[in-house]
């Protein structure tokens, strides 16, 4: 596989990025992908100029073995969620995370007076996911060997011979969804949840579940999943790691969580392109059990902060070997 470089030269405002794409096998339902459309580019002198120097300083780059660090591109700012806000007055308004440190954001819930109990929620997106109504990520992913990331969250733990936390709730998920180039759809989602009511049964018991989708873009077909479901009424571990593993060759993608892995579990219909991210946590503050907790949710991309082992000649979604 063909690492993705990028490099950023001071005097050119040039980002290059170099992809190797392949096809293979795999079972699951994806969503349309539009193709690109490129218009022709005047080539002049400066230009041939430019990119030399840009291959040089990366061709340098590249043998010192200094690859970049891995990131998605959460950029969207609070002014973003305003104005998304303002469009769809009937939910929840969204906030910017007050506690930001790389991919890992979170909040800390500070007691307050009865009378201001409420719902709170934060989000992380990009700009161009927030606006778009495509499930086709805006970050492109290499399309041979294996690629991996890890997602954790860290979740409130219920003290010794407590069942809940009382009338309050809280939600935390990350998701990514992006498709293949056969027109299907993947979306992957993890969450953990607690203290949240179902209207036949009452409330729900504290679990974390994981699960990844695939179906045809147009939704005219049918959805395959893998679903897992973990209970966590006795947890006492405060962070909560997943990894996941995607094979652009064979099309399978595996599962590690909390260190175990679990194999192979799903079959993707097609290389998986492109994926785009998302952080959220919610909260519904009516007593006093979650006063002092701090809670997060970690997107985990680089390579040098991937922490389960991968099969061999795995590398992080930028293409970097682990």
């Amino acid at each position: 596989m063909k690492k993705i470089g990028i490099v950023a030269v001071s005097a050119i405002t040039l980002c290059w990025a170099m992809y190797e794409v392949s096809s293979d096998k795999t079972n699951t339902t994806l969503r349309n992908e539009p193709g690109q459309k490129v218009t022709p580019k005047k080539v002049t002198a400066n230009t041939n100029n430019e990119k030399l120097a840009t291959q040089m300083l990366l061709a340098q780059t590249n043998s010192l073995n200094s690859a970049p660090v891995c990131q998605y591109n959460f950029d969207a700012t609070q002014e973003d969620y305003d104005l998304w806000n303002s469009e769809h007055s009937d939910e929840l308004p969204m906030k910017k995370f007050p506690l930001i440190e790389g991919q890992k954001f979170g909040f800390k819930i500070n007691p307050i007076a009865e009378d201001n109990y409420d719902y709170l929620a934060y989000i992380a997106k990009s700009k161009a996911k927030l606006t778009s109504k495509s499930e086709m990520g805006d970050f492109l992913l290499p399309q041979t060997g294996i690629i991996a990331l890890e997602m954790e969250l860290k979740v409130p733990t219920i003290a010794p011979g407590s069942s809940s936390f009382g009338n309050s709730s809280y939600i935390s998920h990350i998701t990514f969804t992006g498709t293949t180039n056969n027109n299907y759809t993947i979306s992957s989602f993890y969450n953990f949840n607690i203290g949240t009511y179902d209207p036949d049964f009452g409330e729900n018991p504290a679990s974390l579940n994981y699960y990844l989708t695939s179906r045809v873009s147009d939704n005219n077909g049918p959805t395959n999943m893998y679903y897992k479901n973990k209970n966590m009424v006795n947890n006492s571990n405060e962070y909560q790691r997943l990894g996941i593993y995607i094979n652009q060759d064979t099309k399978k993608v595996g599962f590690i969580f909390n260190g175990v892995d679990e194999g192979y579990q799903f079959t993707l219909p097609s290389t998986l392109q492109n994926a785009g991210f998302t952080l959220y946590e919610s909260v519904g503050i009516f007593s006093t059990n979650f006063f002092g907790q701090e809670l997060t949710a970690e997107l985990i991309t680089d390579r040098n902060a991937l922490q389960f082992n991968y099969p061999q000649g795995t590398t992080d979604i930028c293409g970097n070997a682990i």
